[in-house]
């Protein structure tokens, strides 16, 4: 087998076994349980699933021999010379080859991510935690940045055809290593920073076990813009140091500079949508506008036996009381706290021996303002024990719009709604306008 043919059957031959590995961590996740306690899935057995590992191992195979037939590939191209097709073809596969095993990587990185989000309530022991989620991402981030550096920055060789082959007479090898250090952290300092941002994200979650806060995310979105204007000061300086650096090949370098100034523009949009929704939500917050809705879950002519009435609420006072009573009579059919002041629904059933005649049931609470909430549903129950009701009842949008009122605006919603918004327009902008200035300034820490 010659050596073109060996740089093209490594990436290859490593799928198949990828692809095994996968297949087993996929068959391993048969024989794992989901724990529950009350209804509520706490956590599964194993703790740690085997397949999280099958598939960093079926990545990473692929990743090592895609590595390794580039490699090949390149040193093939630079022995035979720039017109031999068959090189230049292997070079091409496995430089393809890198690029879709680390957008796999980086998509079970984000996937292992938002799945941390999802389970965090789930009674997890710091260890268990761990081995799910942030081991997992640390390995994909790390293997990322390997392959990266490996397969794009730090290489000796230069290829047929470049123009920034190194002077021999050039004797500044210290520059040109240093030039190629610069190169390597504007690619691995934006990924770096974005891993460390997202799991000091999870480590938050956990420890509140609540949704992140604006600040939080704030802060996050801080440490990606960071990396990201530490990368693009690392490219210039990469790029100054000029094509007799060691390091560089010259398109590698200008991709730094383009994927810097690709990953401002994108960090500087999505910053910015944030900054856009959280100001919205902040003052949409300003409009208490309660959901307070009582309703009979029945079809008509049901048996009263068999008829349960519903109470759903929202935008209600948390730790006051939402009740329902049955009148003539004043029977409290619930009377119950509410928790959660975003949500609340309960249901109970109609006495089963009411007598014929007409009743009304009385639903009562109080909104995230402090104001009186209520409602009335009429029904009859007639001789032969069903009941009937308006089913096409349309008061609900009228009733809403009756108790909507608009709260003005004090020091906590300045601080934690608007605030934060605020600051993300800012960092989107800032970003982008650093790193553009980066891009058009002397490369820093460099003498001229």
């Amino acid at each position: 087998m010659s050596r073109v043919s060996l740089s093209l059957a490594l990436p290859l031959g490593a799928a198949v076994v990828s692809w095994a590995l996968f297949m087993a961590g996929l068959y391993s996740d048969l024989f794992v349980r989901d724990l529950f306690d009350d209804g509520e899935r706490v956590g599964q057995e194993p703790a740690v699933a085997v397949s999280t590992y099958l598939f960093f191992a079926a990545v990473a195979v692929f990743s090592i021999a895609a590595l390794v037939g580039q490699r090949i590939a390149i040193r093939e191209r630079v022995s035979i010379g720039p017109q031999s097709r068959p090189e230049r073809s292997a070079h091409r596969f496995g430089t393809l080859a890198l690029i879709v095993a680390m957008s796999i990587a980086a998509f079970l990185a984000i996937t292992t991510f938002l799945e941390g989000f999802g389970r965090a309530d789930e009674q997890q022991a710091l260890a268990t935690r761990l081995g799910n989620v942030y081991a997992p991402i640390l390995l994909y981030t790390a293997l990322v940045v390997t392959v990266l550096l490996l397969g794009f920055v730090f290489r000796k060789d230069t290829l047929p055809k470049s123009s920034d082959q190194p002077d021999a007479d050039d004797s500044d090898h210290g520059a040109g290593v240093a030039g190629q250090w610069d190169l390597g952290a504007s690619y691995a300092v934006p990924i770096v920073a974005t891993a460390v941002a997202l799991i000091a994200g999870l480590i938050v979650y956990d420890a509140t076990g609540e949704a992140l806060e604006v600040w939080v995310w704030v802060a996050i979105q801080a440490v990606i813009g960071a990396g990201i204007v530490a990368g693009t000061v690392f490219g210039e300086r990469a790029v100054a140091q000029g094509p007799t650096s060691l390091s560089s090949r010259s398109r590698i370098t200008r991709g730094a500079r383009g994927l810097s100034f690709v990953l401002s523009i994108v960090f500087g949009a999505v910053v910015g949508i944030m900054g856009f929704g959280f100001g919205a939500s902040a003052v949409d917050s300003l409009r208490i506008s309660p959901y307070f809705y009582l309703d009979i879950l029945a079809g008509p002519n049901t048996p009263v036996e068999n008829v349960d009435v519903s109470l759903s609420a929202w935008d209600t006072e948390e730790g006051s009381t939402a009740s329902i009573a049955l009148e003539p009579g004043g029977e409290v059919l619930l009377s119950k706290p509410v928790e959660d002041s975003d949500y609340f629904y309960e249901t109970r059933p109609l006495p089963g021996n009411l007598d014929a005649g007409e009743y009304t049931l009385v639903a009562e609470g109080t909104s995230a303002d402090g104001r009186l909430l209520s409602q009335e549903l009429d029904f009859e129950v007639t001789d032969s024990g069903a009941v009937l009701w308006d089913t096409d009842r349309s008061d609900r949008e009228q009733w809403e719009q009756d108790n909507q009122v608009i709260v003005s605006a004090d020091a906590k919603w300045w601080l934690e709604d608007f605030l934060p918004a605020f600051v993300l327009i800012l960092l989107a902008v800032g970003s982008v306008f650093v790193t553009v200035t980066e891009r058009n300034r002397s490369a820093r820490g460099l003498s001229v």
